[in-house]
């Protein structure tokens, strides 16, 4: 069973990843944002995947995955935002996040991305 790291400020958002992750048969520990994520990473250990949204209070997605590039170079980051309209993704992905999602996503988009970075092979459309 993967184990994720999520760290989402907002409540209902985190509520309903969470679901649709632990639907999906993951193990979710959740950060409400980047500086207890790095507490949980320390108490918990390494997990297989970082998701982590972008805009959050006191520590930010971008500051996370610095943190994470320089402490814990090998972690998988997904960085994810409800924000369309501004570079945010396009930043994550600068700084090192391997996929990036917009938000709200459906658990098959959150499952397509994660397979892809945890390099889970998914059955195609038969032919």
């Amino acid at each position: 069973m993967p184990r994720i790291l999520m760290i989402e400020d907002d409540p209902d958002t985190g509520d309903s990843i969470k679901a649709m992750l632990e639907i999906s048969g993951h193990e979710v520990h959740w950060a409400r944002h980047g500086r207890e994520a790095m507490t949980l990473l320390q108490q918990e250990g390494r997990p297989d995947v970082i998701l982590t949204d972008i805009l959050m209070p006191e520590m930010d997605g971008i500051e996370s995955i610095l943190y994470i590039r320089k402490h814990h170079p090998g972690l998988v980051v997904v960085a994810m935002t409800a924000q369309r309209d501004a570079p945010f993704l396009r930043a994550a992905a600068l700084f090192g996040a391997q996929a990036t999602l917009f938000k709200p996503f459906s658990i098959s988009e959150l499952n397509q991305v994660l397979n892809k970075v945890l390099g889970i092979e998914t059955p195609g459309p038969e032919a």
